[in-house]
């Protein structure tokens, strides 16, 4: 038990310069509190607990119900997921999320759903911003520091330090 504190705690710390910040985010700060629930829940995920499911039904709870957010704890996240607004999102099993992404509300990160096919998720690049209400969908892959627009569909893969907006999402620019 004090191992798996420990190292979730060191996961968390890594985003935090000193301890006055620390307390503040852990007691206080929502997007804090999800994230926290998700490291904790794919540690214990990962672990030899007899009770993993038990606990892992719990935090889920708790994350859906509190913050109206549904992240996988089979999705993979790097460090530093921004969450400005930790409010309906959702992260589907097999999405992988670099490092330095930044997430606004009601964002969706899925499998494209289709029947009788194998179910394929998005990987979003470093760097990347993607607005809310954003839409992307499949086994796509999201570029660098790429900015996807508010309530766009996104089901192409996005080139790296390009601009996408619309329902189909398009670009716009490129950086």
């Amino acid at each position: 038990m004090r191992n798996m504190i420990s190292s979730v705690l060191k996961l968390l710390k890594e985003d935090r310069s000193d301890s006055a910040s620390f307390l503040y985010d852990f007691f206080l700060n929502p997007k804090y509190k999800v994230m926290l629930n998700y490291r904790l829940g794919v540690y214990i995920q990962n672990s030899k607990f007899f009770l993993h499911g038990f606990f892992l039904n719990i935090l889920r709870y708790r994350m859906v119900v509190r913050r109206g957010c549904d992240i996988s704890y089979s999705a993979i996240i790097g460090k530093k997921l921004h969450l400005p607004h930790p409010i309906g999102i959702v992260i589907g099993d097999d999405v992988i999320i670099k490092d330095n992404v930044t997430i606004f509300q009601n964002v969706t990160l899925g499998s494209h759903g289709k029947v009788n096919e194998e179910l394929k998720y998005p990987e979003i690049g470093n760097g990347v911003k993607i607005y809310a209400g954003a839409k992307i969908i499949g086994g796509i892959s999201v570029g660098e520091e790429a900015v996807i627009g508010a309530n766009s569909v996104v089901t192409k893969d996005v080139p790296p330090r390009s601009v996408i907006v619309g329902v189909p999402g398009r670009i716009i620019a490129s950086r």
